[in-house]
């Protein structure tokens, strides 16, 4: 009778640290549609945050790469990055993020985004619940600006891209509820 709970109670803390351990992960998604190359952080990582590889697209009619970065919610909640596109074409890129409960990255959950800014114009869909996909555009744009050549927008106007050329850098603010 004493080993049987001896492995019960062995399986209850195994069971307990596989909980402990599971962390909700944020996925953000940085689709470039018709641009060949990288994107590279210009700042130290934090703890928790991580560059996936880039992958081509599940739909071979679109050509480029998405580029993702990964949160883990349990070492990270807020971060302000800079990240650099180098290489050839252009792309209309839309942020977009998936939650997921753990880093097996297999099962979904719902997450809260409380503040998502791409250099410093707010998303209209943040704060806000998600899920299997939730798209980050349209964005508010803070001031005046040319997204593109000849693509004016004035401040507080919505926009739908972010235009991603060679060396374009784009600072990401986002804040996620743990």
């Amino acid at each position: 009778m004493t080993m049987k709970k001896l492995v019960l109670a062995s399986l209850a803390v195994w069971g307990m640290a596989v909980v402990l351990n599971a962390a909700p992960i944020v996925r953000i998604d940085f689709p470039c549609q018709n641009f060949w190359g990288q994107m590279t952080c210009l700042d130290k990582l934090p703890d928790g945050v991580w560059i996936g590889e880039r992958t081509g697209f599940y739909d071979k009619k679109r050509k480029g790469y998405d580029f993702p970065m990964f949160v883990d919610l349990a070492k990270v909640t807020e971060f302000e990055l800079t990240f650099k596109f180098e290489g050839t074409g252009m792309a209309r890129m839309a942020p977009a993020l998936t939650g997921y409960a753990d880093d097996d990255r297999t099962e979904q959950t719902d997450l809260e985004v409380l503040a998502f800014d791409v250099d410093g114009d707010k998303s209209v869909n943040a704060p806000g619940v998600f899920k299997n996909w939730r798209s980050m555009t349209p964005f508010v744009s803070a001031t005046e600006k040319e997204l593109k050549k000849g693509s004016p927008v004035k401040a507080g106007q919505k926009y739908y891209q972010i235009f991603v050329t060679n060396g374009k850098t784009v600072k990401v603010h986002a804040k996620f509820k743990k």
